[in-house]
């Protein structure tokens, strides 16, 4: 599938999933998202609006596969790296 030279998108956050963000077609009113997304992201909040393409540097995820992800499944859900638990110094 190719992916568009560019795709507008709102990028969305909530306090309930601290490092977890929701990339989603610019303007999409919530009773439209994907099913099941609303509930996660309850009271949303937006953090930015933005024209993404295939070149954009973000700072997680690689906007190729962001933006495959918005055609293939209508959203991309960024979720926070695991987390790494630190071996103790002797």
């Amino acid at each position: 599938m190719a992916v568009p030279a560019e795709i507008e998108v709102d990028v969305f956050k909530t306090s309930g999933r601290p490092d977890t963000f929701l990339f989603l077609p610019k303007d999409l009113d919530p009773e439209d998202w994907p099913e099941g997304l609303a509930a996660i992201f309850s009271a949303p909040q937006k953090v930015l609006s933005l024209m993404l393409t295939p070149d954009q540097p973000l700072a997680v995820q690689n906007a190729t596969d962001v933006m495959e992800s918005l055609q293939t499944q209508g959203y991309f859900l960024q979720m926070p790296p695991p987390h790494k638990w630190e071996e103790p110094v002797c």
